[in-house]
């Protein structure tokens, strides 16, 4: 059927509509109350749609729907289908994957760990967080407070196996592994792990200080010194969270600013009275942006409170509360204070949300001067809003790799980082490596993103001629130049057209390409160490007999470098790989005690 049947025969009920490009990959995901005029809008006035939604509308070439009964069963799928393809189109809250979440374990003995993805496998999570430094700071600290293990071992099956570790000799863990902790002892600790994160840590406060006090009566300093040091870490995570309201009450404060381009969207998360946590988005901005917003943000959220407040009523308002109530069996209330504590909270959200629109939008008008620059510089026709950045690693011609850094819109878009493994010679030619890099890059467009609008190569005119030939050869007019360094491996200028063009003396341009090009090569570096250190374990651990794959990777993933491994005590490497005490002698006589 051709698309314009496919347009005419759109029924009138509520549902989702579903983009495809030519090649049958799903682009954009859409809700409406009515397919049929919905869909129609993306085909009128195209010129009053912004930039992307014009470029999408040029791409479509297949539709399908799905109805459904009422507009909150539609929302729901919708968010579900864009979870499921991640269309290209659907940019609202794509870079969630950069917010970190502190997880415990749904195993014996639980864990405390960070991760990015939420799944439904019955552990607990909090947050997101932004700040994964933070995050990677409480748990260090919780995992010392309450003597959690870190440990990955499986239980029941290792318990009362093998000797505990380190952490256990320096009182950093209870030794689960013994066999002789209950797990309803172990439960308590992870319970109080989880007052902390759920913003009731004042309790755990004061039952320190009372043993603290104890111990010092019956003069047992040292252990009254433990617990001190123990309060001031525990009290680096509390003072975090400023306390809102006398009550234990949970919300969420939202509000936002913009300008004609961007929307900066503050979440302040009250959880038991107090202000545990602030999540910041920034996001292109249409009209509807806030309420897509919301729709999105409460169809995948680890804790929901028990009310969510904003700056203004809004359409959807009912069928969010629908939404999340149908998705989590819970009952939420969207509300709109016009005056009191919750107003005055919407207005510390909307300040928060002026400065992140603010920061954004300094960096963005030097970025745009420096693009703008550059072009002038190079006499580009088109704007540059696309740079991707390649560069070879090797030593001595082993182990070569390739990397493909992205600069798009302002940022570093990692989402597009790629590494390329050298498969076409062996030896050290970096030449023939930019080739195929290119080659596998332009002749796989989908996994790619868009076409950029300048390319730059870590290196000389031959390697600018090198990517030129292959982009000639696909059919790709793409401008290439060069970045080249001084002796001291800085940043110094650009080879175009077969000229050395000075950037030094623009100075936002010298730092664009300086950062870029910093950054691709530490991307391509971190790869080519990657690969390195594999390649060592496996010249060196194969030689060793009793060392298979399974145990050569369980000893990589441990230690990482031989360096570290020759540092292990035979007992380390016997608990890391799970094997026999003379295995672990032989590794160590052969790498060196």
């Amino acid at each position: 059927m051709l698309l314009e049947e496919k347009f005419s025969n759109l029924p009138t009920s509520p549902g989702v509509y579903i983009m495809k490009d030519e090649n049958g990959n799903v682009i954009y995901v859409g809700k409406a109350v009515n397919l049929k005029n919905r869909v129609r809008q993306y085909f009128q006035n195209s010129q009053d749609m912004p930039p992307k939604t014009r470029l999408m509308v040029r791409k479509i070439k297949d539709l399908d729907y799905i109805v459904t009964d009422n507009e909150v069963e539609a929302l729901i799928l919708e968010c579900n289908l864009i979870k499921e393809y991640r269309p290209k189109y659907n940019v609202l809250l794509r870079d969630d994957k950069n917010y970190q979440y502190i997880k415990i374990t749904n195993e014996m003995f639980p864990r405390l760990v960070t991760t990015r993805k939420v799944e439904k496998d019955g552990s607990r999570y909090f947050g997101p967080y932004v700040s994964g430094y933070s995050v990677k700071q409480t748990v260090e600290l919780l995992k010392s407070l309450f003597m959690l293990r870190t440990c990955k071992k499986k239980f029941p099956d290792q318990l009362g196996k093998g000797r505990p570790c380190l952490n256990f000799h320096i009182e950093k863990c209870l030794g689960v592994c013994k066999g002789d902790v209950s797990e309803e002892e172990y439960q308590k600790l992870v319970e109080r792990a989880v007052k902390v994160l759920s913003g009731k840590g004042d309790e755990i406060v004061e039952e320190l200080k009372t043993k603290m006090f104890e111990y010092a009566e019956n003069l047992m300093f040292e252990k009254a010194q433990e617990i001190k040091n123990k309060l001031s870490s525990l009290e680096r995570i509390i003072t975090k969270q400023k306390v809102i309201y006398a009550d234990d009450r949970s919300e969420d404060v939202i509000n936002f600013a913009k300008d004609h381009t961007h929307i900066a969207i503050v979440v302040l998360i009250i959880r038991n009275g107090k202000l545990i946590n602030k999540e910041e988005f920034v996001l292109k901005a249409d009209e509807d942006t806030f309420e897509r917003f919301l729709e999105q943000y409460y169809s995948d959220v680890v804790s929901l409170p028990n009310e969510i407040i904003i700056p203004h009523r809004i359409e959807n308002a009912d069928n969010i509360e629908k939404m999340i109530e149908k998705l989590y069996g819970f009952k939420v209330k969207v509300t709109v204070p016009k005056q009191g504590e919750k107003k005055q909270l919407l207005d510390m959200a909307k300040k928060n949300a002026e400065i992140s629109l603010a920061n954004r939008q300094r960096v963005d008008d030097v970025y745009a001067e420096a693009l703008l620059t550059l072009k002038n510089i190079l006499g580009l026709e088109n704007e540059i809003e696309k740079i991707e950045s390649y560069d070879i690693s090797n030593i001595a011609g082993a182990d070569n790799v390739g990397t493909l850094v992205v600069f798009e819109d302002g940022r570093f878009n990692k989402e597009f980082y790629r590494k390329f493994k050298i498969k076409g010679f062996e030896g050290q030619d970096d030449i023939r490596s930019v080739k195929e890099v290119l080659t596998r890059r332009f002749t796989n467009l989908e996994k790619h993103g868009r076409i950029p609008d300048l390319i730059l190569i870590d290196g000389g005119q031959n390697q600018v001629n090198a990517a030129l030939e292959v982009l000639n050869t696909l059919g790709f007019s793409i401008p290439v130049a060069g970045m080249v360094k001084d002796d001291r491996h800085k940043t110094r200028d650009l080879i175009y057209n077969g000229k050395e063009v000075g950037i030094q003396e623009y100075p936002l341009v010298y730092k664009l390409i300086y950062a870029i090009q910093e950054e691709t090569h530490r991307f391509a570096v971190k790869f080519h160490r990657e690969v390195r250190k594999k390649h060592l374990y496996e010249s060196i651990l194969d030689e060793i007999e009793g060392i298979g794959e399974k145990r050569k990777l369980k000893l990589f993933r441990t230690f990482g470098s031989i360096d570290n491994l020759r540092k292990a005590s035979i007992e380390e490497i016997v608990k890391a790989a799970d094997i026999p005490y003379e295995v672990a002698l032989k590794i160590k006589e052969k790498i060196g005690v």
